[in-house]
């Protein structure tokens, strides 16, 4: 039997399969830190080379991070708050469990990497031989995955009032495209990335999203739905966060995008103090040819959540029975600020389980795709499962009212999904 490829995706309480997304989690020591002896622990030997591999990806100059770790007298002065962020789990942001899916791109720090820099920083941040430290890793200017094929960016910027609330502000984007073109791949350039909290990018092969924008007198249009014909092409996730490196796609796996199609970018801001600008721009790499795989999204969820005021523990769950092979390729869970708890698994023929995801601690804040560093084969006949926790409680720290409010399911961040 063929084998289809599938992406799971979460969103209004909900999960995406072939591209599972998930929201949530802070990294969780496993074992006790066996400290070093007094005086031996330097940021060149010790502290630089996990700096590097996990934190510069946004805390290097010109990054999405508010301060850059790029060297010694960057990192030192900070010492402190990366022992308190690191040891908390805060940071690097990475909500999944441990040895619940294995997925590429993963931000985790060990537990001895965490000790390393509590004690480090305990020790008065002392810099070592900074003249036998290798450099810091390298970001080109500009395009990661090189020149693309076709750049589109917003007519003009779009300003925000300094100290607004956050807003989903949806641009129209031309293509000109005279005949029909594959993308494999995009990279997606915030262009203010201090004030976007994260982007997606979704497709209306309709002028609907352009009527849409043309009835508003500023720069795009409002809603976190964006409203008209507009969606994400079928099987691919395709957005920014914080950190997220772009990918430069598969071979076989692509999508359509047709002459007249207009892309439709909803960019999550969250205005500083002061007034600013954000001009965003896509760079779109074609294929050669059209898709040889055939790449789905399978949606559980629920839009019929109604979470009273004070419930502790709201459950949602939803499955999905498989009808043929599948290979799973990534995960996208979705929830807002009083969302707990994801987790999704498959239950297989044979009556075993296989966890894909697990995140205990969700947090609106770091939402992300979650692609496998391997495709998980799933056999016809598996039952794919899907639980959400709610917490609208006092005792939510996220819960954005005070005193706690019924909540149902809506497009706004205050509603939920």
């Amino acid at each position: 039997m063929t084998r289809r490829l599938v992406a799971l995706a979460a969103g209004a309480a909900s999960l995406a399969l072939v591209t599972l997304v998930v929201y949530g989690y802070r990294n969780r020591a496993q074992h006790r830190y066996e400290p070093r002896p007094a005086g031996t622990l330097t940021f060149a030997a010790d502290i630089a080379p996990v700096i590097y591999r996990e934190c510069v990806s946004c805390h290097r100059p010109d990054g999405p991070a508010p301060f850059s770790l790029h060297s010694y007298e960057d990192a030192a002065p900070r010492a402190p708050l990366l022992a308190a962020a690191t040891s908390s789990g805060l940071m690097p942001p990475w909500l999944p469990a441990s040895g619940r899916g294995e997925f590429a791109g993963e931000r985790r720090l060990s537990t001895d990497e965490i000790g390393r820099i509590a004690q480090w920083a305990q020790e008065g941040a002392p810099p070592g031989d900074l003249t036998s430290l290798a450099p810091p890793p390298e970001w080109p200017e500009g395009w990661q995955l090189g020149q693309p094929d076709l750049i589109v960016e917003m007519d003009v910027p779009y300003h925000v009032v300094g100290g607004a609330a956050e807003e989903f502000r949806n641009f129209v984007l031309h293509t000109d495209l005279a005949e029909p073109r594959w993308v494999r791949a995009i990279e997606l350039l915030p262009g203010n990335p201090s004030i976007v909290h994260h982007a997606m990018l979704m497709v209306d092969p309709t002028p609907a999203s352009r009527l849409l924008e043309d009835g508003d007198s500023t720069p795009g249009y409002d809603g976190m739905h964006p409203g008209g014909s507009a969606n994400v092409p079928q099987g691919f996730f395709l957005g920014w966060t914080p950190g997220r490196l772009p990918s430069a796609g598969e071979e076989g796996l692509s999508w359509a995008l047709d002459p007249g199609a207009n892309l439709v970018l909803q960019l999550h801001l969250r205005p500083g103090a002061v007034p600013d600008s954000v001009r965003a721009r896509i760079g779109l790499h074609f294929d050669t040819r059209p898709p040889t795989r055939l790449v789905t999204t399978i949606r559980l969820a629920s839009e019929t959540m109604d979470i009273p005021a004070g419930e502790s523990r709201y459950v949602i769950e939803d499955s999905y029975f498989l009808p043929v092979d599948v290979e799973l390729l990534g995960l996208y869970p979705h929830a807002h600020y009083l969302g707990r708890a994801i987790e999704a698994w498959a239950d297989l023929p044979d009556r075993s389980r296989r966890w894909l995801i697990d995140i205990p601690d969700w947090d609106f804040n770091w939402q992300d795709e979650y692609r496998f560093t391997e495709p998980v084969a799933l056999p016809r006949g598996t039952r794919l499962m899907l639980r959400l926790v709610y917490d609208n409680s006092e005792h939510n720290p996220r819960n954005p009212s005070t005193p706690p409010q019924r909540v149902v399911y809506g497009p706004r961040s205050l509603d939920e999904m």
